[in-house]
């Protein structure tokens, strides 16, 4: 019998989650160049200008793709991530407080989570400013014949300060996707949609349980 799936992101959530990744580690890559004398002498003076291109065109997709895609894609879901990032229970710092042994691999008691654990909310939330303070310092370098010296002066170490940070959040994202063995099956979620309801129940059982009444409920109405 074929194990049991369940839907956690839809199209246009993954689509909004692949674009922003995408598009930041393209940004990341490129930027580099720009600020290591080392990297830059590598590429050589046509390869930098090529990599400068590269950053400044990202500059867009970055900065508008996603919200775009969430906003006009699926906007209710979209509404409902931002709504649960922002609202803390004492289950989620309980999960915070605990989740460090459960990253380096030992025992921990987690608390039952919604559809989004406390370290995917807090992952989110460092996501959001992050790119929120990546775009707004990288405008202004980009058109900063516009703004004071001052300003510009402040948005290059701000800029450099953002991407170390989310740079850091990002591979903290992926070892969890990818490599850890308890959350590792998250990464489906992301590419087909779905995920086992055994991983559901065991990571996200609060929702798991709302989503399985919310079905049951549809059903009822059917008959009735």
């Amino acid at each position: 019998m074929p194990e049991e799936k369940v839907e956690r992101f839809n199209l246009f959530e993954r689509l909004g989650h692949w674009s922003h990744g995408i598009t930041f580690v393209v940004l990341l890559l490129t930027g580099l160049a720009l600020v290591f004398r080392g990297y830059a002498g590598l590429l050589g003076p046509s390869g930098l200008r090529l990599f400068r291109g590269i950053h400044h065109a990202m500059a867009y997709p970055f900065t508008f793709l996603t919200v775009i895609i969430l906003l006009l894609g699926t906007p209710r879901t979209f509404l409902q991530w931002l709504r649960e990032c922002f609202t803390w229970g004492r289950d989620d710092f309980r999960f915070i407080f605990a989740f460090p042994r459960e990253f380096f691999g030992l025992k921990a008691e987690l608390p039952e989570q919604g559809k989004f654990n406390a370290g995917e909310k807090l992952n989110s939330l460092l996501t959001i400013f992050g790119s929120i303070l990546m775009a707004a310092t990288g405008w202004i370098l980009l058109l900063r014949d516009s703004f004071s010296p001052a300003v510009v002066s402040w948005a290059l170490p701000l800029h450099s300060a953002g991407a170390l940070l989310m740079g850091g959040v990002l591979l903290g994202h992926v070892y969890l996707a990818l490599g850890h063995p308890n959350s590792r099956e998250s990464i489906n979620g992301m590419l087909s949609g779905k995920v086992s309801a055994k991983f559901a129940r065991e990571h996200h059982g609060r929702w798991y349980r709302e989503l399985k009444a919310g079905e049951r409920q549809e059903k009822q109405a059917k008959i009735a």
